[in-house]
Parts: C-alpha cells; sequence; structure tokens
C-alpha cells in the first residue's frame, strides 16, 4: 500500500489590506487524509466575479449590515500550523488591526458530512474564536487517523470574516461569535454550529 505524503498551502493573491475596508472574509478549503493535508485558501481574486459578490453577500448577511454600506474585501490569509501529523492545530491568524467576527461553514445544507463538514470515519474537525493580544483568530483541531483499509478524512470549506479592531466594534458589529465560541464541532460526521442555523 503507497502512502502520499504531502503539505499544501496555496494562497492566491499576495496579503494586502487597504487601510479603507472596514470587513475582510475569505473562504478556506480542507482536505485532510491519512498523512495528506490540503488547506487551501480559495479567496476569489476579484470583488467584481459572483463568487466575490457571493463572499460579501454572506460576510455582510452574518455582520447583519448592508453591503453597499460598509467597506467589504476580500482577502487571503494564510494558515499556520499544518503538517501531516494524526493530530494538528492549524490557525487561521487575524491581520494587523482586525479582529475576528465569524466562521462558518459555507455549504450549511447537509451533504457528505452535516452542514458541509465532512469528518468521515473517526475523524474530529473543531474550531474556537480567539482574541486575546499575543494569538487572535480562528484556533482549528483536526484529528485524521490512518487506518489500513478505511476511508478517514476530513473535507469541509468555510468562510471566515474579521472587523477593523477600532473601539466599539462589539457594538458596530453585535453578530460577531463570542470569544471562545466554536463555529462548528465536527466528529464522525456529525457537526454543530455555534450559532445555530
Amino acid at each position: 500500500m503507497k502512502m502520499l505524503i504531502a503539505g499544501v498551502i496555496v494562497a492566491l493573491t499576495p496579503f494586502q489590506v487597504s487601510a479603507d475596508d472596514d470587513v475582510l472574509v475569505s473562504h478556506f478549503e480542507v482536505l485532510k487524509q491519512c498523512n495528506r493535508m490540503s488547506f487551501i485558501d480559495k479567496t476569489a481574486k476579484e470583488l467584481n466575479t459572483p463568487e466575490g459578490k457571493a463572499l460579501i453577500t454572506v460576510a455582510a448577511g452574518a455582520l447583519g449590515v448592508d453591503p453597499t454600506l460598509v467597506g467589504l474585501a476580500v482577502a487571503a490569509i494564510p494558515i499556520e500550523g499544518q503538517n501531516n501529523e494524526q493530530d494538528t492545530h492549524p490557525f487561521i491568524r487575524t491581520p494587523k488591526g482586525y479582529t475576528i467576527c465569524t466562521a462558518r461553514p459555507s455549504n450549511l445544507n447537509t451533504g457528505s458530512g452535516q452542514y458541509g463538514i465532512e469528518t468521515h470515519g473517526d475523524t474530529t474537525f473543531n474550531s474556537t474564536i480567539i482574541r486575546d493580544p499575543a494569538k487572535n483568530g480562528l484556533a482549528m483541531y483536526m484529528v485524521v487517523p490512518c487506518k489500513r483499509s478505511t476511508d478517514t478524512r476530513v473535507q469541509a470549506g468555510f468562510d471566515v470574516t474579521f472587523v477593523k479592531a477600532a473601539a466599539g466594534w462589539e457594538q458596530k458589529y453585535p453578530n460577531c461569535q463570542k470569544t471562545g465560541s466554536h463555529p462548528w464541532l465536527a466528529r464522525n460526521n456529525g457537526t454543530t454550529l455555534d450559532p445555530a442555523p
């Protein structure tokens, strides 16, 4: 039996944030399967594409704001802590001057995995909103064991929204998820969301 060992990070655009943007949103795709991990930032390159417009609509809806009233941008955000170990702790760090607001699976419909988060076999994929001076962003925990003759994998797509961390951001964006909340907790193809859909 051959085992493929690979780890890939792809950023579609250089990480640049305009000081005029109040809200940033990025879309990620993840696949982790026995000694293979692929975490891809699939953020749309252009706001005027259907994908870019959809991301902005989703972000504005999650924040409860009119997308025409706030500066929204898509941004490619790097992912830290990837490796090919059974247990991994990927982290999406908030860009300087911002704080994490929301993280949400892109597909809330039941598909191959509940709410679009596939944790096939004896696997786990959890997430937590972290806000402290040393670490601000989306912390994730993944367990994908290698088992012979068993398809164990994590596969999902999700969107992360960041807001400018100016004084009063909590009042301006009351729909932001609370510090320590878990945007999703997934194990063995069962997923719970916070907040519930």
